[in-house]
């Protein structure tokens, strides 16, 4: 009887001890320590371990921790990291597509779309079924938030950008300052803030409207255009496949579900803090610029071509383009 009793304590324990395992997994952001953007994916990672009552835990590493942001999906699908926060921008130089996939510049009428495309619209199933091909698994998606476009001189039109010099990283976003007419010019944006002050440039695709409000740009460049109507980066959470594969299906609809509490997050919270800082901006002096929608939409055409030159040289830019259409159609925006 005894050792009856004892058998059964122990597997009660061993039980025990299984069903408390945590699985830990480390993962890479591509956003720096301090910034918005990574504060709030940390928050939620931080929180995963209570939420799954043990089972999963995420060490979230800010960027360039281990790989650089241009190496993330690399390694992702070598397992060197077992997943990341990463808008797939970076990986442009794996396949230009990743660059229209993580930035589609202009197509979105609010944050709200990404939401809408990427859960109702077909986005997750086809950047999923894209990134299966690189040995990695899309789980999910959050924001950074739309940039405000700031400057020192009042900008209403298109026409108005002619021969503005302005900071514009490479890639889409400098091709499409470059069909209105700007010059655009390549600045790390650590000099922005200087670039403005000494007059080198007169405007700055920089970031969303609080944090220019935080490190002050807006008190050189008065004239920002808000809301932004450029750029609204796509954050996708990825992971290694092969990690993703042995996750149980019940874990793996929790982890899906779990970051789109994390994508609504990052929707609400960049938006409550750029309306609080353009409160503090405006006892400043400080004039926004909100855009007419027919401006909007003539911004929309010229970024059309340059989705259209990407998808021209990229298989997986057309797959996401043509589903992108899709939804843009069906939401009367195209």
């Amino acid at each position: 009887m005894h050792r009856i009793i004892a058998t059964i304590a122990a597997t009660a324990l061993a039980t025990t001890t299984a069903a408390a395992a945590t699985t830990t997994f480390k993962f890479e952001s591509s956003d720096a320590a301090g910034s918005q953007v990574y504060e709030i994916q940390k928050e939620w990672t931080d929180r995963l371990e209570a939420a799954s009552n043990g089972r999963f835990k995420i060490d979230l590493l800010p960027l360039d921790a281990v790989v650089k942001s241009s190496d993330i999906l690399t390694g992702v699908r070598n397992n060197v990291i077992n997943g990341a926060m990463a808008t797939s921008a970076h990986y442009a130089g794996e396949d230009p597509g990743f660059g229209l996939i993580g930035d589609p510049i202009s197509a979105w009428s609010s944050d709200e779309d990404i939401l809408k495309f990427y859960y109702l619209g077909g986005g997750m199933q086809v950047v999923d079924g894209i990134m299966s091909g690189w040995g990695v698994k899309l789980i999910g998606i959050s924001l950074t938030g739309s940039e405000s476009f700031v400057s020192k001189k009042p900008i209403r039109t298109i026409e108005e950008f002619k021969g503005v010099k302005l900071r514009a990283p490479t890639g889409p976003v400098h091709k499409l300052f470059s069909a209105f007419g700007a010059a655009p010019v390549s600045l790390p944006s650590s000099e922005v803030y200087t670039s403005l002050d000494k007059g080198v440039i007169d405007a700055a695709d920089y970031s969303t409207f609080a944090s220019n409000q935080k490190q002050g740009v807006n008190d050189i460049a008065k004239f920002p255009i808000y809301p932004g109507f450029h750029s609204s980066p796509t954050v996708h959470i990825i992971m290694n496949l092969k990690e993703w594969e042995k996750i149980g299906k019940n874990d793996q609809v929790f982890l899906q579900s779990y970051f789109k509490g994390l994508a609504m997050d990052s929707l609400i919270r960049p938006h409550y803090e750029d309306r609080v800082a353009v409160a503090q901006a405006l006892k400043k002096g400080v004039q926004p610029i909100a855009w007419s929608d027919e401006e909007r939409a003539k911004v929309r055409q010229h970024a059309q071509k340059i989705w259209e030159e990407i998808a021209a040289k990229s298989e997986i830019g057309k797959k996401f383009l043509d589903t992108l259409m899709t939804f843009l159609k069906a939401q009367g925006q195209m």
